[in-house]
Parts: structure tokens; C-alpha cells; sequence
């Protein structure tokens, strides 16, 4: 289970120096994930965020340390929240980060125009993808993700998406499907890694900012792709889903790897 509470009355010293000054109404801003989340506000300054994680819960959730390495590679390249402090203490993870401006992709401000929206929203995963990946070491090729998929399934932490009756085993068999119905060559670019509504910001009607980047990494755009395909279908109806991908420069979305990296993105990132 996630935790839910208020953010806790003692943090490390490392955390409570950054956030000196700031104060938090401890609301939890949580979402779907295990990551408890809270905003600090200061009367003069820029408010940040801080996120904690439990590294005991759902250890297939991305790393709040893997995020730190993606925000600081990020910073000058893309709008995304500035790195101010990562610490570890116990089975508890801290990031301190910027918060930034605007609202999330989801917000009635921005939803209320769906075609604004999905041009934005494919404009803004160009600008993700054309980034080069030369210096990036952050990693979501398949070759990466195999093995880290094996090691969950090892590990047990999968074990409540067996159905009853069945055992690993049946893991072990969907994910060997999955590599067979894999293209055999990747499209390797600079992927967000959960590129979904929640996780872009907008100014002014215009997509100015990227959260939430604990899985970015140099990978195959579909894995993008197909996280926008599904958050488009929740969040604004089938309907945009194609409008979304012409205004992306992808008119006709090759099937098989729509549904390759769908099943990618079931197994590993659900």
C-alpha cells in the first residue's frame, strides 16, 4: 500500500536547511503513484516541491534518484524544475525541486480547447525527442528494460498482477511474448518515459513544462507515444487521438509497434 499523510513533522537536516523559510499546509499532492508530494511556499521566493518515497513500496515505480539525474541533465535543455536538494535516509527518499508555473495538462483551463490542447501537447513531445542523447545516460533501451523486468518478476514485486491461480510463471511467459512481437530495431530518442496530460504544464494556453521525469531516458519514441495515445483517450476521447498524431508529424502510426510498446508499457510502467 501508498502512504497517504501529511508531509512528516521531522525531516533531515539536509531537507529542513533547503526548506528554511518556506511553509507547506501539508496537503498531500500525491497522485497515482507512491511518491507523497508537497508544496512549500515562501512570501519572496520561487515555491518548491518536495517529494518523498518509501523505496519498500512498489519497487517498480521509478527512482526518486534516477529523477535527480534526469532534472539536473535536463536543466538549459528543457523547462523543467530545477534540482535543489536529494537525500536518503532509511527507506526514505527526499527531492527537493522548483515548482513550475502554470497548470497541468489536465486542468479545465487548457481542456477546454482539445485541439489547442493536442497540437500543444505534440509540440511539446517534437521538442522532447529532438533533444540529442549523446551525453545521456539515462537508459530505456530494451535491452535495459528486459533484464529490469526480470528482476521484478524475481523479486515478487509484480506478484499482485498474477491472476488467481496462476504463479510467476505466468509472468515470465507475457514478457517473453512481448520480446517477440519487438521490432527489431529501435527508434532511439530522448523519451520523457510517462509523457501524459498530468505531466505537462501550461502558461498562457502554451505548453511551458515538463514534470514528473523519473522514467526520461534515451529509448524508442514509441514508449511515448503510445503513454500520450492513452492519456489523450482518458482525458479528451478517442477522437484526438489522431489529430494528436498528425500534428506530431506521425500521420500513419506504424500498428505493430503501437501495440508492441503498449504491451511494454502495461508490463513494466502499469
Amino acid at each position: 500500500m501508498c502512504s497517504n499523510l501529511p508531509v512528516p513533522d521531522r525531516l533531515p537536516d539536509p531537507i529542513r536547511a533547503r526548506l528554511r523559510g518556506y511553509s507547506t499546509d501539508s496537503h498531500n499532492l500525491r497522485t497515482e503513484s507512491c511518491s507523497d508530494v508537497y508544496l512549500f511556499t515562501h512570501p519572496l521566493k520561487q515555491g518548491l516541491i518536495l517529494k518523498t518515497r518509501d523505496v519498500r513500496l512498489r519497487p517498480q515505480e521509478s527512482d526518486l534518484l534516477q529523477e535527480t539525474v534526469a532534472l539536473s541533465w535536463l536543466l538549459g535543455k528543457l523547462p523543467v524544475p530545477e534540482f535543489g536538494c536529494f537525500h536518503v535516509e532509511g527507506d526514505t527518499q527526499y527531492l527537493v525541486m522548483t515548482q513550475m508555473e502554470g497548470v497541468t495538462g489536465i486542468h479545465p483551463a487548457v481542456t477546454g480547447d482539445p485541439g489547442h490542447l493536442v497540437r500543444e501537447f505534440a509540440r511539446g513531445l517534437r521538442e522532447v525527442h529532438a533533444l540529442s542523447t549523446e551525453s545521456c545516460t539515462l537508459d530505456w533501451r530494451m535491452s535495459r528494460f528486459i533484464p529490469w523486468a526480470q528482476g521484478l518478476i524475481k523479486s515478487g514485486a509484480l506478484d499482485e498482477e498474477i491472476p488467481e491461480g496462476e504463479d510467476r510463471t505466468f509472468l515470465d511467459d507475457e514478457l517473453s511474448d512481448i520480446m517477440e512481437v519487438m521490432p527489431g530495431e529501435e527508434d532511439l530518442v530522448f523519451t520523457h518515459g510517462d509523457y501524459c496530460l498530468p505531466n505537462v504544464m501550461f502558461t498562457d494556453g502554451k505548453l511551458s513544462g515538463y514534470i514528473d521525469l523519473g522514467y526520461a531516458g534515451v529509448g524508442d519514441r514509441y514508449l511515448d507515444l503510445v503513454a500520450a495515445r492513452g492519456t489523450i483517450r482518458r482525458n479528451l476521447g478517442e477522437e484526438w487521438i489522431a489529430p494528436f498524431f498528425e500534428a506530431y508529424g506521425l500521420e500513419e502510426p506504424d500498428p505493430e509497434k503501437l501495440d508492441a510498446y503498449q504491451r511494454v508499457h502495461d508490463f513494466g510502467f502499469r
